[in-house]
């Protein structure tokens, strides 16, 4: 096991260098903008709202196997205890404020008020029982 874990952060490594020189970004913007885009692609695979404990959770997942793979001394001047910290927080930050934010200004519909029986022709109406006859 370990040593696929192992092939996997080389693996990752070298991709991660290939996507900087590519795309011409810092380390640190890279951060943001992966971060974000994991995010919101768990969202539509989880079929949640982004402000999900579980879309947050997958984000934390991704970025500790990153800092991990960099730790391990295949990232190029990431092998520091304060470079890993530096990029928790860069990666963390705007997915803790969505998480916090969505929360907090938008809560979810409690249960007992999502479902309300409607008429058909007066759907803003209660239904009504028409007396027994």
């Amino acid at each position: 096991m370990q040593d696929y874990v192992q092939q996997l952060v080389e693996y990752w490594i070298g991709y991660k260098i290939r996507l900087l020189d590519a795309v011409g970004l810092t380390n640190d913007a890279m951060h943001i903008h992966g971060s974000l885009l994991i995010l919101f692609g768990s969202a539509i695979i989880l079929r949640r709202r982004p402000d999900s404990i579980w879309c947050w959770l997958i984000v934390l997942v991704a970025e500790l196997f990153n800092e991990y793979a960099d730790l391990q001394g295949q990232g190029p001047g990431e092998a520091t205890i304060n470079a890993a910290m530096h990029d928790l927080y860069n990666t963390m930050f705007w997915p803790t404020i969505i998480l916090l934010c969505g929360r907090f200004m938008f809560p979810r519909a409690k249960k007992s008020d999502a479902k309300t029986d409607r008429s058909g022709d007066f759907a803003d109406q209660p239904f009504k029982q028409s007396p027994a006859v």
